[in-house]
């Protein structure tokens, strides 16, 4: 039976990409973050009000300039964490992070942080391989991403998805500047290989790429750059690399290994799948309902 939520102080969520109208916002990963964290306290019952707001909920994406004193303000650090200071920290009540390496940072600062990993809400498939190498992601100031540069010549078909790589890769590899979403569980589980990347900041820190549950949680295979943490989180399914010689060797050794690529696929699918809005929400709520009485009697 449904929990009755309808006295509970209304919360607001908001995020990077509410501040970037070019290109779409629907192109960054954390539009779909909010959108999907929207939905899902809806579907709980959960009253969301981003006009007038009693709880805001950060998903840190940059520093917000203004913090009002009139709700209660909950942080989720899910990238850049080196714009984190304990002046930015103190402006909240509550902090959530997506790696247990750099709430120990936090602790550092004064802070107590709570682990919440960014969950998924991708579905599984089953497709026919139809690509050999993919990778979905943006890119910006005509910069190349780390893993494509590492990947150099390959003797293998690839397409790339997102914004800001028209012109910077072989026109035979551009897929297009945006994958719709909800159709990105199959093309995971259609992709031999998936690659994944992450800026140097998140890498160092351990803020693993929520990209790399989505491709497991659809049944596709993950080849990535090292993060710490990864291997405990995720039990080793996650094929990880070092230098572009190894990124090679793995390229090589797993592109007509079916057999290989599903049972890290299978042992990674079982963990992601645990990572659901439906759990983070409800976890989210609990604590709003821990204080509730206290702050909005």
């Amino acid at each position: 039976m449904k929990r009755d939520f309808s006295t509970f102080p209304p919360i607001g969520i908001i995020s990077y990409s509410d501040f970037y109208d070019i290109p779409d916002p629907k192109v960054w990963g954390d539009y779909w973050f909010k959108e999907n964290l929207i939905k899902e306290f809806k579907n709980l019952g959960y009253p969301v009000d981003n006009s007038k707001p009693k709880v805001l909920l950060h998903l840190f994406g940059e520093p917000l300039g203004n913090i009002s004193s009139d709700t209660y303000n909950i942080l989720w650090i899910h990238s850049h964490p080196d714009w984190i200071k304990p002046e930015i920290l103190s402006k909240y009540r509550k902090i959530y992070c997506i790696s247990t390496h750099f709430i120990k940072k936090i602790n550092s600062m004064r802070f107590n942080a709570e682990l919440l990993m960014i969950p998924t809400n991708m579905t599984p498939v089953k497709e026919n391989k139809i690509y050999e190498i993919i990778f979905v992601g943006n890119t910006k100031n005509n910069k190349m991403r780390k893993i494509i540069g590492d990947m150099r010549e390959v003797p293998y078909d690839i397409k790339i998805w997102g914004w800001g790589w028209r012109g910077l890769v072989p026109d035979k590899w551009y897929g297009g500047d945006y994958y719709e979403n909800s159709e990105l569980n199959k093309l995971y589980a259609s992709s031999k290989i998936v690659l994944n990347d992450h800026h140097e900041d998140m890498r160092r820190e351990g803020f693993i790429n929520p990209r790399v549950l989505d491709v497991l949680a659809s049944g596709g295979f993950v080849i990535s750059d090292s993060v710490p943490g990864m291997d405990e989180l995720l039990d080793n399914s996650v094929a990880e690399y070092n230098a572009p010689n190894e990124l090679r060797a793995l390229i090589d050794k797993y592109i007509n290994d079916d057999e290989g690529r599903d049972s890290l696929s299978r042992r990674g699918q079982r963990i992601a799948l645990r990572y659901t809005y439906k759990r983070s929400c409800e976890k989210i709520i609990r604590h709003i309902e821990s204080i509730s009485g206290k702050l909005f009697l």
